[in-house]
């Protein structure tokens, strides 16, 4: 008898596994630590880490701005997030670019060896005093700026992803893609961040937004937001709230063959709105299950 059970219930189990793979969203979730703390600039603790894994969220993309901050990922964070079977997205840190030259964080070069092999994408903001949001004047700075750290990058088989920031010099996807092309670099991406995209070009432009960065799409983050808002405290909610469907986002990203990560921006949310960081992630998880349930 036992023999005659065994494939029935082979077939049973690769049945039920093919069933949970099938209400799996094709793209790892994971959270920026600006949805983790209350305020910008504070360390990830354990618990922190420990809750994440816990939501279900595949891992984190924590700010790394200042020796502390990398010490802090390298040292603690890092086996933290081993220790939970959480990876490591991506690491944010900026460089400025203004008309004499450029000056990125030391921190990136320091550290890229201890991300080897991680997968981890350095995310990379360009600011400027010169130059005005957008401006394809600072595009030659812009370009020598990244082509060095993305060359860095690849010495340990790693890549950049250039974050559209409302008011940086690269404020929109346009401005992303039009710099990661000029590099020639294979390993420069650009990020999609529906806060700052809502801000800077509003919902209409999605679909053209998306096409144009879909060659180097390598990032995108989500939130809950208000369509027409114009401040981040309509243009950063928890998942479960705003009048945006990211349910019609992540549709798109789907139908366009979008397959990378996508991180849950959560800037300010518990000054803005009153809600605690452990509330956000809870109700966004919950937000994000019911959007892959409805879209298998």
């Amino acid at each position: 008898m036992s023999l005659m059970r065994i494939p029935f219930c082979g077939i049973l189990v690769c049945g039920l596994l093919a069933a949970v793979a099938g209400a799996q969203p094709a793209n790892e979730f994971f959270a920026m630590d600006t949805a983790m703390v209350k305020k910008l600039g504070t360390r990830l603790e354990r618990s922190d880490i420990e809750r994440l894994a816990a939501l279900g969220y595949r891992g984190i993309g924590p700010i790394a701005s200042d020796p502390a901050a990398w010490q802090h990922l390298r040292e603690t964070l890092i086996p933290w997030l081993d220790a939970n079977k959480l990876k490591l997205y991506a690491v944010y840190s900026s460089a400025r670019v203004d008309r004499g030259g450029f000056n990125i964080d030391p921190g990136i070069r320091q550290n890229l060896a201890a991300l080897k092999g991680r997968g981890t994408i350095v995310w990379l903001p360009l600011t400027s005093k010169d130059f005005k949001p957008s401006d394809p004047t600072g595009d030659v700075m812009a370009v020598a700026a990244v082509g060095e750290v993305a060359d860095a990058a690849a010495k340990y088989g790693l890549s950049v992803s250039l974050y559209p920031h409302f008011g940086n010099l690269i404020e929109r996807v346009e401005d992303a893609v039009r710099i990661a092309d000029k590099t020639r670099r294979h390993n420069v991406g650009v990020t999609f961040n529906l806060c700052h995209w809502l801000r800077t070009d509003g919902p209409d432009s999605m679909d053209r937004v998306l096409k144009l960065a879909m060659p180097r799409l390598s990032l995108v983050t989500i939130n809950g937001a208000d369509r027409n808002g114009k401040d981040w405290g309509h243009l950063i909610q928890p998942l479960d709230r705003g009048d945006f469907d990211a349910g019609d986002l992540l549709a798109a990203l789907e139908r366009l063959g979008y397959r990378g990560p996508i991180g849950l921006q959560g800037y300010d949310v518990a000054n803005y709105l009153r809600i605690e960081p452990a509330e956000n992630l809870r109700r966004s998880m919950a937000a994000w299950r019911d959007y892959v349930k409805r879209s298998h």
